[in-house]
């Protein structure tokens, strides 16, 4: 494939006229452009497969699409369309690499991290409403209770679940999912082919490490407001427990507790725009940061 190109560069193209007599088909001369056309097409392949993993690695890990919800041969054909637009924009640069086999296998494996690493924050950012869910479920008494998640194909927390599902769909509600897009397109401008520092990359792990402490950070506000509600009826229940001390409190308490967390639930339900706010800030920040720190390596 390395060696053909060469061959079809000094060889082939020579060959082909630019000019001739009219036909029923047309003038030789447009044949000969949609041949060079299709031509610079083939002779482009290996640019287009490295495009195509970045934006697929990136795709099969991006909230919305990750998971089972959207099928694999969906994934693909939306990969190669976005790399078939990229390479047809011109925004590509030329492509340099080993010019052996092992060198471009190299290549590939090093965008497709890259993408992957891109992807990987803004999956780390959206899943913060898991951890969210499962402090609320413990407390409101749902921790023994898990659902199967299709998407992720893992048991999952209820309230993180249903949380989770409320913030992708404001995702696509408010156009956060073609911002993410968006910045995978142009990333071939601040990092081009071939530039990334995967190994040995400081800026990346502070970048990781910042996104964790948010994490919590956020983690802990969506679910402080009713962890301190439930808190408070703990306090009230020893208290009812001290003063009458033949009632039952795990028979009375669990109840109280689960409807108590449930109208919780439905009164903060307002607030997960903001939720949804904080989480698309911070995973975009994140993705924004991965890809400078990636660039400054490279």
């Amino acid at each position: 494939m390395f060696a053909f190109k060469s061959v079809i560069l000094t060889s082939v193209l020579p060959m082909i006229p630019t000019t001739g007599f009219d036909s029923g088909l047309g003038s030789f001369s447009s044949l000969s452009a949609a041949f060079l056309e299709l031509l610079g097409f083939f002779l482009n392949i290996d640019v287009l497969l490295v495009v195509f993993v970045r934006i697929l690695a990136f795709i099969i890990i991006l909230p919305v699409l990750s998971g089972a919800n959207m099928n694999n041969m969906a994934k693909l054909t939306f990969s190669l369309l976005v790399s078939l637009l990229l390479v047809s924009s011109g925004n590509i640069a030329e492509v340099s690499y080993l010019n052996t086999p092992l060198g471009y296998a190299l290549l590939i494996l090093q965008e497709f991290f890259t993408g992957f690493i891109l992807g990987f924050m803004a999956f780390i950012a959206f899943n913060l409403v898991f951890f969210a869910g499962q402090l609320l479920d413990f407390q409101i008494g749902f921790s023994m209770v898990s659902v199967f998640d299709p998407i992720t194909q893992v048991q999952v927390p209820i309230i993180g679940n249903l949380y989770f599902m409320i913030i992708c769909a404001m995702l696509v509600q408010t156009g956060g999912f073609h911002k993410l897009l968006a910045v995978i397109f142009y990333s071939y401008e601040a990092l081009p082919i071939g530039k990334a520092e995967i190994l040995q990359n400081p800026a990346l792990m502070n970048d990781l490490l910042g996104l964790m402490t948010n994490f919590l950070i956020v983690a802990f506000q969506t679910a402080m407001p009713i962890l301190g509600a439930i808190l408070i009826v703990d306090v009230a229940m020893g208290l009812l427990v001290k003063a009458v001390p033949q009632m039952n409190v795990f028979v009375v308490g669990m109840p109280i507790k689960l409807l108590v967390g449930l109208l919780l639930l439905i009164l903060t339900a307002p607030i997960l725009s903001e939720t949804y706010n904080a989480v698309f800030e911070m995973a975009y920040s994140a993705v924004i940061a991965a890809l400078k720190g990636l660039a400054q390596s490279g």
